[in-house]
């Protein structure tokens, strides 16, 4: 865990908090990030009383309440725990009675299947007055990239005509998340594929290396609005998700790029544990955690790590006796 460095006046209790979980098991590390917020709340107030007091409490509540709601729940979970703790051997000290926040249901993802995804860019292809244009090369194009590369959708639509390198197979991403730029590897289809898009993209008009890759039909950077307003219709036209909880979006491209890498591998039967900080540097994540935000676990997979389990197991008890 990144060491956190508490500085307010229950600075001690809150460390000696972090030790105390971390020495029951627990990786502490988000935990120990949302009572920071906390930390630097109590800095701000020049607070001095050894205690927490409810009025304290109270008002770090009202502080949160501009926040996303699990956000909120985050952060003011983390207090919770660590006021009953503190409660625990100090015995006036307030705590939370009950949270002001409902704890946020887990989201609900859409992972696409192949043909779902073939039935997408055929439908894209179709975009427009007639089959073959800007439009519909644009956005085939987009859905592709995002299914096998797991980019972002804002990362994707960033990308210019120099950070592209068809002769090297791979692609530049220079804003990502926080600002950090990566490289990914493209596949033989990927690159083919993006090459025949781009040599039609390059007969509109473009200022060198700068120009966007992905354009609307005036030559300007395809805007994440229009990108996601026609996905959705291009689902409607192809009659996907209508039954889903939750309906699929762009972003969930994504989900379903983690998700078939993890099948992909357990199929290989490769180590998943060492593959997924591959699988995070691909994301542009800095901490394997987001990443497995990012995995969910299906039937197949359940499948297959069950298969996976079987086989081990049955190799490892053969000739043992029991």
């Amino acid at each position: 865990m990144s060491q956190i460095s508490f500085r307010c006046i229950l600075a001690q209790s809150m460390k000696d908090f972090v030790a105390f979980k971390i020495s029951q098991g627990y990786d502490y590390s988000d935990g120990a990030i949302a009572l920071s917020y906390f930390d630097h709340f109590l800095c701000r107030a020049s607070y001095d009383n050894q205690i927490i007091t409810a009025a304290i409490l109270e008002s770090y509540i009202a502080s949160t309440r501009q926040l996303a709601k699990n956000t909120q729940y985050g952060r003011l979970a983390a207090v919770r725990v660590f006021a009953r703790w503190l409660r625990s051997l100090v015995g006036d000290s307030a705590i939370i009675e009950e949270m002001p926040v409902k704890r946020p249901s887990l989201p609900r993802h859409y992972l696409y299947s192949y043909a779902e995804i073939a039935a997408l860019i055929q439908a894209a292809r179709q975009l427009g007055r007639k089959s073959g244009n800007i439009r519909a090369s644009c956005h085939a194009t987009l859905i592709g990239l995002l299914y096998v590369t797991g980019l972002r959708i804002s990362e994707a639509l960033s990308l210019n005509l120099n950070d592209i390198d068809l002769a090297k197979s791979h692609l530049t991403v220079r804003r990502g998340k926080l600002g950090k730029a990566r490289n990914i590897v493209m596949s033989s289809s990927t690159t083919t594929a993006l090459g025949h898009y781009l040599n039609f993209r390059l007969s509109f008009p473009s200022n060198g290396g700068n120009a966007p890759v992905f354009i609307n039909t005036r030559g300007d950077r395809l805007r994440y609005g229009v990108a996601s307003e026609k996905f959705r219709e291009l689902l409607r036209l192809c009659g996907i998700g209508s039954g889903a909880p939750k309906a699929p979006r762009l972003h969930d491209l994504r989900h379903t790029f983690a998700c078939n890498c993890l099948r992909k591998w357990y199929e290989e039967g490769a180590d998943v544990n060492a593959k997924l900080p591959i699988l995070a540097t691909a994301m542009g994540h800095t901490n394997i955690n987001n990443t497995q935000i990012y995995l969910h676990v299906t039937a197949q997979l359940l499948q297959l790590a069950a298969g996976r389990f079987r086989k081990t197991f049955t190799n490892n008890c053969t000739g043992a006796r029991l």
